[in-house]
């Protein structure tokens, strides 16, 4: 028997042993002192060279680095973020001034594209009526909770915050006047989009990888087809939320080290919060 490897972990001689086992090739695996050998007949080591180099161009990560994810963080932040909406939306539409008040934090292209960038957060917590906000709550409850599982209930909320007033803001820049447009919606599709940037860019540097690295994307793409596109909703909003939430994930999947430590979550809920009591109170300035 020729060597064919040495000094392995014993998950990456179990995972060349599978390789050659599948192509066919006869092997040995020897332990010493902890580490792992491999061992084939003298005239099957270049086809197993062969099968192990393509298997590595196929899984790059090395086996002894590759880690299985995080288990799904068990959170009930969405509840809460679809109360807020369910409170928000009780307070404004049993004020007699709610044509005003609309009017004052709604999303107004022409006033948004005018400075006024507060609407692009105060409108994710207007809704038309009822319906409309029971729409979004379900949203929120199925996605946002989903999301939280992902990057933490409190960096997920500052994510889907960030994405949907930047989808809301470059649907402004977009139509540059006439276009009026309340709601969650943007922010859902943005939380829609984050999921599948975070299930994209898991699968692309773990194995198997190839084109099955894409399959999150082409759900999150069928998921605002299907509920992205009712009759009298804003399919560019939905579009840009989900692209929003597409990029911004992935750039925190690939930029940042995820952390699910209290005080990471904590701050990032704190700056929502600031972010959200601030554009309230911008708007304020604006109506007084």
């Amino acid at each position: 028997m020729a060597p064919l490897f040495a000094h392995l972990s014993a998950e990456q001689a179990r995972t060349y042993a599978l390789v050659l086992a599948s192509a066919g090739i006869d092997h040995t695996l020897d332990q010493h002192h902890g580490r792992w050998a491999i061992t084939v007949p003298p005239d099957e080591r270049r086809p197993a060279l062969s099968a192990i180099a393509v298997y590595r161009r196929e899984n790059p990560i090395p086996i002894d680095r590759i880690a299985p994810p995080p288990p799904p963080l068990r959170t009930f932040s969405a509840i809460y973020a679809a109360l807020i909406l369910m409170v928000t939306h009780a307070a404004v539409a049993s004020d007699p001034s709610r044509p005003a008040l609309v009017d004052a934090y709604g999303a107004d292209a022409r006033r948004i594209v005018g400075g006024q960038i507060y609407r692009c957060i105060t409108a994710l917590l207007l809704h038309a009526d009822w319906g409309h906000l029971a729409a979004n709550m379900g949203g929120t409850l199925l996605f946002g909770t989903y999301t939280a599982a992902l990057y933490g209930w409190g960096v997920s909320w500052l994510l889907i915050l960030f994405s949907g007033a930047l989808g809301n803001l470059l649907t402004a820049f977009w139509h540059g006047a006439d276009h009026h447009s309340i709601g969650a919606s943007t922010a859902v599709f943005a939380a829609v989009g984050l999921c599948a940037a975070h299930g994209l860019w898991r699968r692309k540097t773990q194995p198997p990888g190839g084109w099955r690295a894409w399959a999150p994307l082409a759900g999150g793409l069928a998921l605002v087809g299907w509920l992205g596109t009712a009759p009298q909703s804003d399919l560019l909003a939905h579009l840009l939320g989900f692209g929003c939430g597409l990029a911004v994930g992935s750039a925190y999947v690939r930029s940042l080290k995820s952390t699910y430590a209290w005080p990471v979550q904590s701050a990032a809920l704190g700056v929502v919060a600031l972010g959200i009591i601030g554009s309230w109170y911008w708007g304020m300035a604006y109506r007084g």
